[in-house]
């Protein structure tokens, strides 16, 4: 088991401390600890800036990520992992929560045992999960039975999972997953006269500002001298305060899990 403790300020931080990126806008900091999600179409990613001149975050008015199927099974897995990597250590609070929104357009069916994930397909349906990880390992799961057909605002309120407290640079980057199974049942009218009938399976999740999460990064991170040594003890330097700040996290931390995603 690894906790957060004190160590003496002779010892040497094994990854950089928070000042090493304060001019990079994709790097948490002060008064910035909100990560945006974006995309080029077909991969995902966030990071804390408020554009992204790689993705389609920048240009378009209301650039998403969509997936879509006319009939049958959409099977939606998408990660998005901070890129660029995190290059910097930091304290969640202990006793604070995950806020942000989640904008997301949808179509078909995902509820079973409802219209269209019953009969054969009942038990084939999975409602909208949201999960936020470090690295490889999940730390909240939410699953979303509120939303509906069109256009969806999700609220995330995610509390601090106190066996998560440090994020230690490129080793722990921040990860959102995205999982949900859509049925589709689109059928094309036969010409001349026929009408198209059924809806065609559809997930789209809007980028930049329209899908945002807010980390609870503590304040002591960003003081001088913050760092994490080898055995994810945290190090503060000399910066009053800061001693009370590591006691009370050093209670309710816990296991760190360090291992990547599976490629």
């Amino acid at each position: 088991m690894c906790l957060l403790v004190l160590v003496p300020a002779t010892a040497e931080p094994t990854v950089s401390t928070m000042s090493a990126s304060e001019d990079d806008p994709t790097q948490p900091s002060e008064g910035n600890t909100t990560m945006r999600i974006y995309s080029d179409g077909a991969e995902c990613w966030g990071h804390f800036n408020d554009n992204d001149t790689e993705g389609m975050g920048s240009s378009e008015e209301e650039p998403y990520l969509e997936e879509s199927r006319s009939s049958g099974t959409l099977d939606i897995d998408i990660w998005c992992m901070m890129e660029p990597e995190l290059d910097m250590a930091f304290l969640l609070e202990t006793d604070g929560a995950f806020g942000g929104n989640i904008q997301i357009e949808l179509g078909g069916s995902w509820s079973n045992g409802q219209e269209g994930c019953s009969g054969s397909n009942n038990g084939n349906c999975e409602n909208l999960n949201i999960s936020l990880y470090r690295e490889n390992a999940e730390f909240f799961r939410d699953e979303i039975t509120s939303v509906s057909d069109g256009m969806n605002n999700i609220p995330i309120n995610a509390p601090v999972n106190p066996d998560f407290l440090t994020f230690d640079g490129s080793s722990e980057c921040p990860q959102i997953r995205f999982e949900m199974v859509i049925i589709g049942d689109f059928q094309e009218g036969s010409w001349p006269l026929g009408q198209d009938s059924g809806e065609e399976a559809l997930f789209r999740l809007y980028l930049g500002n329209n899908s945002t999460v807010e980390w609870p990064i503590d304040a002591a991170s960003f003081q001088e001298g913050f760092a994490i040594d080898e055995g994810g003890s945290a190090e503060g330097g000399d910066t009053p305060g800061f001693t009370t700040v590591l006691a009370m996290a050093a209670v309710a931390a816990g296991a760190i899990a360090l291992k990547r995603k599976p490629e």
